[in-house]
């Protein structure tokens, strides 16, 4: 199951790899095509939002590398146009945008693996209760089944007085103290060593 979902992601990611190659060269080809005094470099940002769908985060800064040095190739290669200040303020202007895109991509990525690492630690942590609550039902159902069968052992010592009345009341605490633990073992809410720990020794916890 984890093998196919990485081999979708890997499949995934390269197709995103040939959208993202192909736009940087239709934009790169535009922009040499435009005069100078346009700011042709700005389209670049769309490749870095493009690249927030790529499980890989250093995608952005590769890709914000390339788009920064497309940019500054487009600012020799596109047509002359424009006074030289305004080309050289479109261009830094770009590579400006380029730069604040690609920092808050990697933030929202950044924001994004949080949730998710979240959400994976909330379903362990809810498929450990499940686990520790089936076993206790278990252990439950095999307690109760234990606990009715000692049932004939206490009328047994019911019905002869001679037996040794403090072996009796030993007897009588240890079948009220198991029935105690086990309803204490349920009832746990924090699913974790020391809560369950506490719940069966609650003296030497204290």
């Amino acid at each position: 199951m984890i093998d196919r979902y990485f081999d979708k992601t890997e499949t995934f990611n390269i197709k995103l790899n040939v959208i993202c190659t192909f736009l940087i060269i239709a934009i790169f080809s535009i922009d040499i095509q435009l005069p100078l005094g346009i700011a042709g470099g700005v389209p670049y940002i769309v490749v870095i939002l493009i690249s927030l769908w790529s499980s890989k985060p250093n995608l952005v800064i590769y890709l914000a590398v390339i788009c920064s040095i497309m940019t500054l190739l487009g600012f020799y290669l596109s047509p002359t146009g424009g006074e030289v200040w305004k080309v050289i303020v479109n261009r830094s202007l770009a590579l400006f945008v380029i730069w604040i895109t690609a920092f808050l991509a990697l933030k929202w990525k950044k924001h994004e693996d949080e949730i998710l690492s979240l959400h994976h630690k909330v379903e362990k942590e809810k498929e450990k209760e499940i686990i520790y609550l089936a076993t206790i039902h278990g252990a439950q159902h095999i307690t109760n089944n234990l606990l009715n069968e000692l049932k004939v052992v206490e009328l047994e010592i019911e019905n002869h007085p001679e037996f040794d009345k403090e072996v009796s009341s030993m007897f009588n605490d240890m079948v009220v103290e198991a029935n105690t633990l086990i309803k204490n073992l349920s009832s746990v809410g924090d699913i974790e060593d020391d809560a369950i720990r506490k719940s069966i020794y609650p003296k030497s916890n204290t």
